[in-house]
């Protein structure tokens, strides 16, 4: 068996597998498409000369080669007498804490998102174009990551970072083919490329597709909801689809003419002033159950440790002796714990395909 093997560098300090300076003894990293930031903890046998702000990277794996896991910054240092508990958070950060303000027109939602991560200082990754927006604006009051979520919910987008610190703003699974294109793109591509090399490793036969009961699951469980079956109705309040964008400032009386709806079943009504138009109803209509539909179930599994794995790639188990676990679907959670008592072990969290 492969021994588990790190890089780690935060600031001035470097430890890795043959050097292990400032002794760390445990890494745990977790990444959700839920939580905006990413976050590592490590325990460390001092501070290593450390310091808040310092720029931190951690790769893991075996002998075989290392994957990055985890890029940020050093967010907070707790020394004692025993050694010292450091928190990293990831570069998603910058757009927590970033306040701006600005108004677009006749400019698409990915244009909106570029221009939000070019203002936080980030690099952008893969970031899809969604639907040209008449006009939207941001403001100040409100943190430049939250308003952007909420853009990315309307359409049934995610927004997060990588392990390299990128950001993205793209659909997800069933999501991927409601605008913007092109399925998974280059994320899960490239995700699926490198996973094919640790699964090798692993002896999934190079396909970097499943976890098999029996042969790779150190843990499996569940959690299985009635399917999201609701008719998303979305409203917004102008009638400008009908008379001209110059027309936009009107209200109208017959809110139906200028709502859309997407899935079926009992209506659940959504009135977002955004939706300017009937065809933009619609499509956030598609987005919201996208994203609602997603939330009806997920399976966890634990694996010995698969750094190459990636938030919106996707994965599945086989094998299972109970039916609910044996489902592939995106990946929406990453926990990574690295250290002396339980070696290097991948808890990831998928969320089913609608019928998997």
């Amino acid at each position: 068996m492969l021994q588990p093997r790190f890089s780690f560098t935060a600031g001035a300090l470097r430890s890795d597998s043959d050097a292990p300076v400032a002794a760390p003894s445990r890494f745990v990293v977790e990444r959700s498409l839920e939580v905006p930031v990413d976050a590592l903890r490590v325990l460390l046998g001092d501070s290593g000369k450390a310091e808040p702000g310092d720029p931190v990277q951690l790769d893991l794996g075996d002998a075989d080669g290392l994957e990055r896991v985890f890029t940020g910054r050093v967010a907070e240092l707790r020394p004692h007498l025993g050694g010292c508990r450091m928190l990293c958070l990831g570069t998603m950060l910058a757009l927590v804490d970033l306040r701006a303000s600005g108004f677009y027109q006749s400019q698409s939602a990915g244009d909106v998102a570029r221009d939000l991560v070019r203002q936080a200082g980030l690099e952008a990754g893969d970031i899809q174009d969604g639907i040209t927006l008449p006009r939207y604006a941001v403001e100040r009051r409100v943190g430049a990551h939250a308003q952007l979520r909420r853009l990315a919910q309307r359409l049934g987008f995610s927004l997060f970072s990588d392990r390299e610190g990128k950001v993205h703003f793209k659909g997800l699974g069933a999501a991927a083919s409601l605008g913007g294109g092109g399925g998974l793109g280059g994320l899960a591509g490239a995700a699926g490329g490198a996973l094919a090399g640790a699964a090798g490793a692993l002896g999934l036969g190079g396909t970097g597709a499943g976890l098999a009961y029996g042969t790779h699951l150190l843990a499996a469980e569940g959690a299985l909801q009635p399917a999201f079956a609701r008719r998303v109705t979305v409203g917004g309040e102008s009638p400008m689809s009908g008379q001209g964008e110059d027309k936009s400032f009107w209200l109208t009386a017959t809110d139906r003419d200028y709502e859309d709806s997407a899935g079926s079943g009992d209506e659940l009504l959504i009135t977002d002033s955004a939706a300017r138009t009937k065809d933009m109803a619609g499509r956030f209509a598609a987005g919201y159950a996208a994203a609602f539909a997603r939330r009806g179930a997920a399976v966890r599994l634990t694996a010995l440790g698969l750094p190459a794995l990636e938030l919106g790639g996707t994965l599945s188990a086989s094998g299972a002796p109970e039916g609910g676990l044996n489902a592939g679907g995106t990946i929406v959670a990453l926990r990574h714990r690295f250290g002396a008592r339980e070696g290097f072990v991948t808890d990831v969290t998928i969320a089913p395909e609608s019928g998997a």
